[in-house]
């Protein structure tokens, strides 16, 4: 099993069992809930970098809604999509679509790369 394989099976039991808890998804503004736990080409816009190297991403077509952005840490996507995104560029790579919580019972879509 491959990194992206194993990080896809990884955010499917992660989605499942959040929903058999109970959570549900709050704000896709981007559509991406219906790809949760799979591999998928985003087009994204490079907003700036973090001090501490996360790419502030926005999935093309959401950029003027502030809360709808994605931090993912540079180094990964250095090193899955061999890009080097620069502020206000726009590119297309691999993600897996995951979840990250974001209040008691709530979630929404996450764009995810293999830690390893």
């Amino acid at each position: 099993m491959n990194a992206f394989e194993y990080e896809c099976k990884r955010q499917h039991e992660q989605y499942s069992r959040l929903v058999a808890d109970g959570f549900s998804i709050v704000d896709d503004p981007a559509n991406l809930a219906q790809h949760i736990g799979t591999l998928v080409d985003v087009e994204c816009f490079t907003s700036i970098w973090t001090p501490r190297l996360l790419c502030k991403l926005y999935v093309s077509g959401t950029e003027h809604l502030e809360h709808s952005f994605h931090l993912v840490p540079l180094h990964q996507i250095v090193r899955w999509s061999f890009e080097v995104p620069q502020p206000g560029d726009t590119f297309t790579s691999k993600f897996v679509i995951g979840t990250r919580r974001v209040g008691d019972y709530e979630m929404v879509p996450a764009l995810r790369l293999p830690l390893k």
